[in-house]
């Protein structure tokens, strides 16, 4: 039998998982990855320490699982996006990579959209991102103005996955999905050199590797690693895809119009259009390269979906139990009786659909008859909400693909389904990243003909979720307060900021 791996090295986990031509997982390993949390808004990864923790999940997959070396037809990678990895000429990190999640380029966001707006407006209209604090580009420009003697010690800036696969391979290049977040044209899929000129980067240019389709096989798996894992050295990789466009892929969203919500580490809403149809720049918007063809992503990735769900089990609930906890929020009304939850939660404040660096989680309508119950269905709601407040430009004829972890809640997935008023569909399986991964391989590789048939032969659907008409009423009315809490609190987020800078500059 023929199989697949797949490499997920994401913000919380790195996996590497085994699939079989009709893309059933038949085995997963999995390590927890250890993100680097210095303060309130710096967050890190030592490179070396991912790349070991992928090559120990990979020598499991191999281990423990019923493939052999020949009967592994490739590996697809996909990993978490944005930030800054880099490396030197000799292939090493020159620090911990600046993860997507982090918020020290805060002043620098600020100086091109508040200071310079018309510098703001050509980051977004050329790349089709607005400047963003965990974008490569604003981080680039951020070690320029405070670490120019690092960044001028390497040679290459990589995304995650990238230095992943170059540590497979040994090969250096770079791929559209990853690169297309804030280094490349949009309309013409080239580097965006005027950009970077722009922005004093004209020096790092180079440090932009050869950009390939996420589909291109880039190489083939090192004799050196090969040995180590226990693979063949003709092994092929594939340049993969950032990991909210591969789990894409992997949950069969691989047509126009098509939506998908991967409630994940980060709640990533992605709605599919054509290029022809695709308004580079327009507020509200943030297009990305798809894998597939000349489709284009709008996606509006929170900054945290899961982690106030988390936050909400280690501190309200009593229970972990997923299954209790949806119990619990299950008896509570849609709507908890007008208590709101505005899920900004993240270090880095929020960045979808609205921007604010500063921006932070609360609570609203508590009351005296307020329960534990109704705090918890309140974070879930209030996530919800974001999403929702996400897909203000989606076809409402459309179904939502689902995926990610939280997608195996029932009464989650119904809650999303009233809230934005739309059909919700859930995919079978639980690592769409790789598995989307996996697939790009099989397209590569002619194991399929094109996407459209990846998944149709591996993409299955187990259940569906059809709005109820009484709690979409509930939401409608509330959402429209959930908006005007947060578009009120924007100045005092930022008033907030400024008397922590005052009261301690450390705890920004």
């Amino acid at each position: 039998m023929d199989y697949i791996i797949g490499i997920d090295a994401g913000t919380s986990n790195v996996k590497a998982v085994l699939f079989n031509l009709d893309g059933a997982e038949v085995l997963v390993e999995s390590l927890e990855n250890e993100p680097i949390y210095i303060g309130d808004n710096l967050v890190e990864q030592n490179m070396n320490t991912l790349w070991e923790k992928v090559v120990l999940c990979l020598q499991k997959l191999l281990k423990n699982g019923p493939a052999t070396a020949d009967e592994i037809k490739g590996i697809g990678v996909t990993g978490q996006g944005e930030g800054c990895w880099l490396i030197d000429a000799a292939g090493e990190p020159v620090q911990n990579a600046l993860l997507w999640c982090d918020g020290r380029a805060s002043d620098e966001v600020a100086k091109v959209t508040e200071e310079h707006p018309e510098l703001g407006e050509l980051i977004y209209q050329t790349t089709g991102t607005p400047a963003l604090t965990g974008t490569q580009l604003m981080l680039l420009k951020w070690m320029k103005n405070n670490r120019q003697d690092i960044l001028d010690r390497a040679s290459t800036s990589f995304f995650c996955k990238d230095w992943v696969r170059y540590k497979l391979t040994g090969k250096i290049h770079g791929d559209l999905t990853d690169t297309g977040t804030s280094l490349v044209n949009a309309k013409t899929g080239e580097v965006a050199e005027a950009l970077l000129k722009k922005l004093d980067l004209e020096a790092y240019i180079s440090y932009i590797p050869e950009l390939v389709t996420s589909d291109t096989i880039v190489g083939m798996v090192s004799p050196e690693i090969a040995d180590t894992l226990g693979l063949n050295s003709h092994t092929p990789v594939i340049a993969g895809a950032i990991d909210v466009i591969a789990a894409a892929v992997g949950i069969g969203a691989v047509e126009d119009k098509n939506i998908c919500v991967i409630l994940g580490t980060t709640c990533a809403n992605e709605i599919f259009k054509k290029k022809e149809d695709c308004h580079f720049g327009e507020p509200g918007t943030r297009y990305e390269k798809h894998a597939v063809g000349d489709l284009y992503v709008n996606l509006l990735a929170t900054m945290n979906g899961t982690p106030n769900i988390d936050w909400a089990l280690e501190n309200i609930a009593t229970t972990k139990d997923f299954k209790e906890i949806d119990r619990l929020i299950n008896e509570v009304p849609a709507g908890c009786g007008g208590v709101l939850f505005h899920p900004y939660i993240s270090a880095a404040g929020e960045r979808a659909p609205f921007y604010n660096p500063f921006a932070k989680a609360n609570f609203f309508g508590i009351g005296a008859g307020t329960t534990r119950a109704t705090l918890l269905r309140a974070v879930y709601e209030g996530v919800t909400m974001s999403i929702k407040d996400c897909l203000q430009d989606a076809d409402r004829d459309s179904k939502i693909f689902i995926a990610g972890g939280g997608a195996k809640s029932s009464v989650w997935a119904q809650m999303i389904s009233d809230v934005t008023g739309m059909e919700v569909v859930v995919s079978s399986g639980n690592e769409f990243g790789a598995k989307g991964a996996a697939m790009m391989l099989g397209v590569a590789t002619g194991i399929y003909d094109n996407y459209e048939d990846a998944a149709k032969k591996s993409c299955k659907f187990e259940r569906s979720y059809k709005p109820i008409a009484e709690h979409v009423k509930v939401y409608d009315a509330l959402y429209e307060l959930y908006k005007e809490i947060r578009i009120s609190n924007e100045k005092l987020w930022y008033k907030r900021a400024d008397l922590l800078k005052q009261l301690n500059p450390k705890s920004l």
